[in-house]
């Protein structure tokens, strides 16, 4: 796994998808949502920060970290709300984590509040920036709304999937008519998203078919298949994105996100590999797909 999936997945507990991994064979497989200028992909953002994430909302602001206690995971949510005392809470993870493709966090405040921490994938704006997570915050009987973004040395390429959601949408729609049956029955994942030259480009992963892009400029869309030995993006398949339908847990020994509209519909879903620590498209590693 990555440093970015240990720290923010693997590093929190996630025991009881281990059944899941036994059972399921892997298939082949920010801070903000700016787009690289000249063409080049944006790369991922190095930062300061501790893994976890930043939430802000417009009455209220939180961060949630994790944090390594000599081997034992732990998760620190801190809640500042104007003219009010902070609340500091140890959090342990709800006993239905994401089985909803939800990451829920639950505990007990230093002032005694009881605490509920949600967040669910999806574009969410607040203060005129673009997030890739709603955030619900229950705080006894109070619930705060607002939105989430990654925060730690390595930010995910998912981080910028709601400015590509348009883009997503036109790939989906030209495959749907491909003179290529593989891409026609669709199936593939989004393994990565950047600009180049003026254009949306979202890499696929289709099985054993390998890595093809996905180009959207304006209303043109064309594809086109990414040569075996062509290098991957730092964060390539880290995450990956499954349009339009969200997988049971376990499935492929991923475990998923739901990723929504404001209002509730499903998006996708994001699938974190637990099972290796392939990223797609590196030589000798496990493929996603």
């Amino acid at each position: 796994m990555t440093l970015r999936l240990s720290a923010r997945f693997a590093a929190i507990g996630l025991a009881g998808f281990a059944a899941a991994c036994a059972s399921t064979s892997p298939g082949p497989v920010g801070a903000g949502f700016s787009r690289s200028a000249g063409g080049a992909a944006a790369p991922s953002a190095v930062r300061a920060e501790p893994p976890g994430y930043q939430v802000n909302g417009s009455t209220f602001s939180g961060d949630l970290i994790f944090e390594d206690r000599g081997g034992r995971p732990v998760v620190i949510y801190r809640h500042a709300v104007d003219g009010a005392p902070m609340l500091i809470a140890e959090l342990d993870l709800e006993a239905e984590w994401l089985s909803d493709g939800v990451q829920r966090f639950e505990g007990l405040s230093d002032r005694g509040v009881d605490m509920e921490v949600a967040l669910t994938s999806g574009p969410c704006e607040v203060g005129g920036r673009l997030h890739a997570r709603f955030a619900r915050i229950q705080a006894g009987r109070t619930v705060y709304e607002g939105c989430a973004r990654e925060t730690g040395p390595v930010i995910s390429w998912s981080e910028r999937l709601p400015g590509y959601l348009d883009a997503v949408a036109a790939c989906e729609a030209e495959a749907a008519s491909s003179s290529m049956a593989f891409v026609r029955r669709g199936g593939g994942h989004v393994i990565h998203a950047r600009s180049e030259e003026g254009a949306d480009v979202l890499r696929y992963r289709f099985g054993e078919r390998g890595r093809w892009d996905c180009t959207v400029n304006g209303e043109r869309v064309r594809w086109s298949v990414v040569p075996e030995r062509a290098a991957a993006f730092p964060d390539e398949g880290d995450p990956v994105f499954a349009p339009g339908r969200m997988p049971p847990p376990g499935d492929g020994c991923y475990l998923y996100e739901r990723v929504q509209t404001p209002d509730g519909v499903l998006i996708g879903a994001l699938g974190q590999d637990v099972c290796s620590g392939g990223m797609a498209g590196q030589s000798g590693q496990t493929p996603f797909g």
